[in-house]
């Protein structure tokens, strides 16, 4: 037989959903709040387990509690999205330097140049990065603005926010594959340039992390909270 408290956190675990580590964060908190009760209570002359009980009768239920538990993670991912948002179009403005600067094709006169499709969808890329960038700079001070005077952020407003990122990131990586494929079929230096393919890897390994935290925005606020046995 699980203790009370135990039985209450595993519950409440089970119902949560977002980031790991704010989650576990809320976790350890309402835990370190019940065990106060509970040794209180059993200053008082009750048993370990009935101080639990009690403890966690006054704690209130987790249906009762979770929703407002579930509203802080969605908050919480949003927020972390949009920061992320911000600091990844940093991160590939730095790599588009790192990968091209010094390459044998950016100083031969002898190459093939880039047709006029291929800059458009470079400078494209930039400028949605730009505003991209922008917009998650907006979205996250609008969030830490609502966090600090405690207002809750809707199942729809962290949804959308997600889902929008996943778009964005979509296009972009669209965009981006095509000029990093394109780039290698103009210069067959770029195949074996180091630079080119470790910034590949980490652009790749960028879009996946944006992604990952885009589906955990979006999942974070569901539809509705169950009650699993």
């Amino acid at each position: 037989m699980h203790a009370p408290i135990d039985e209450y956190v595993r519950t409440l675990d089970r119902v949560l959903t977002g980031p790991g580590r704010l989650k576990g964060d809320m976790l350890r908190e309402a835990r370190h709040g019940l065990a106060d009760a509970a040794e209180a209570y059993q200053e008082d002359g009750l048993t370990r387990t009935e101080a639990e009980r009690l403890a966690v009768a006054e704690f209130g239920e987790v249906r009762s509690l979770a929703p407002a538990y579930q509203s802080e993670l969605g908050l919480g991912a949003a927020r972390r999205l949009a920061l992320k948002m911000v600091l990844v179009p940093v991160l590939f403005t730095t790599l588009a330097d790192f990968m091209w600067r010094g390459s044998p094709w950016s100083t031969s006169t002898t190459g093939p140049h880039p047709p006029e499709v291929y800059l458009l969808i470079s400078r494209a890329q930039d400028y949605l990065g730009y505003v991209w960038a922008g917009l998650a700079m907006a979205v996250y001070l609008w969030l830490t603005w609502a966090a600090r005077r405690g207002r809750h952020t809707g199942r729809v407003t962290v949804r959308a926010i997600g889902l929008v990122t996943l778009s964005i990131v979509g296009l972009t990586w669209l965009a981006g594959t095509v000029i990093y494929l394109w780039s290698l079929s103009l210069w067959d230096a770029a195949l074996t340039w180091p630079p080119m393919v470790a910034g590949g890897l980490v652009v790749a390994a960028a879009y996946a992390w944006l992604v990952h935290s885009a589906v955990t925005c979006v999942t974070a606020a569901p539809k509705r909270l169950t009650l699993t046995s």
